[in-house]
């Protein structure tokens, strides 16, 4: 238990929701914001589950736990200072009845957490850290450009040596719809090709970076640093190639819809 004031970080989703619990967005995002108090949880249990707003005290810690792109979106970090001098810290994790959040982690505050989180990739930390950092900007979707969309993933399907027709749907919810009306024997072996082999040959290298929503960049990154480290024979890039840039022209999903079809849908 601590008296004084403590200063740490806290992770959000891009709107503003808890990013394990989920739930309704926290507040509006106007800043300097004192959340309200909360009971708060003063037992061993690492977790709190009794109550308390929880952050931790180093940004990249609270990244790991809270995921760089929970929802598919890149995750947004928070300065934050507890507010009444009552902070309950077991392990890496904080938690208090109540945190004032100050300002938003700017471009410098997140390149050097994704620095540190990438620490035990020695030697590659420098390629791993430029590439997370590169999925978070594709993951935002800064751009609406549909024919590079289409693009894009055309060369993904050439890298990936599949012959695979393209099929636009009017939303992600459409092309969940049409896959989930195949059979799911189709539907697994399209997926299956469509990750490509060489990924599931490297997940184990990635065993604590367990992927949540944006599973094609957590493939990406597991290929590229089995493929850095010899592990495998294929290029790093290989599950790159075409799809990230997709995503950064604005497309919200791309998925087997089909045997032999790739269904994609953009941003509204």
């Amino acid at each position: 238990m601590s008296s004084k004031v403590t200063r740490g970080w806290k992770v959000f989703t891009h709107d503003l929701r808890p990013p394990v619990q989920g739930g309704d967005p926290v507040w509006d995002g106007s800043l300097p914001h004192t959340l309200p108090t909360v009971p708060l949880d003063r037992s061993s249990n690492d977790c709190g589950r009794g109550g308390g707003w929880h952050f931790c005290r180093e940004a990249h810690v609270a990244l790991r736990i809270a995921g760089l792109w929970p929802d598919d979106r890149p995750s947004r970090p928070f300065e934050v200072v507890e507010s009444d001098g009552d902070v309950v810290e077991r392990g890496d994790k904080c938690r208090s009845a109540s945190l004032t959040i100050i300002r938003e982690a700017d471009a410098g505050d997140i390149e050097a957490a994704i620095r540190a989180l990438s620490a035990p990739f020695t030697p590659h930390v420098d390629w791993m850290a430029s590439e997370q950092l590169a999925w978070r900007d594709a993951l935002a979707r800064p751009l609406h450009d549909e024919v590079a969309v289409e693009a894009g993933l055309r060369e993904a399907l050439d890298c990936r040596r599949l012959a695979w027709t393209l099929r636009r749907f009017g939303s992600a919810r459409a092309a969940w719809a049409a896959r989930e009306a195949r059979a799911k024997r189709e539907a697994r072996e399209a997926r299956e090709a469509w990750a490509a082999w060489a990924a599931w040959e490297a997940r184990a290298a990635w065993a604590a970076w367990e992927a949540w929503e944006a599973r094609a960049a957590w493939e990406a990154l597991t290929l590229g640093f089995a493929s850095r480290q010899g592990w495998v024979k294929h290029d790093a890039l290989l599950l790159t190639h075409g799809l990230r840039d997709a995503y950064r022209h604005g497309m919200e999903i791309a998925l087997p819809t089909g045997p032999a079809e790739l269904g994609w849908a953009v941003t509204p």
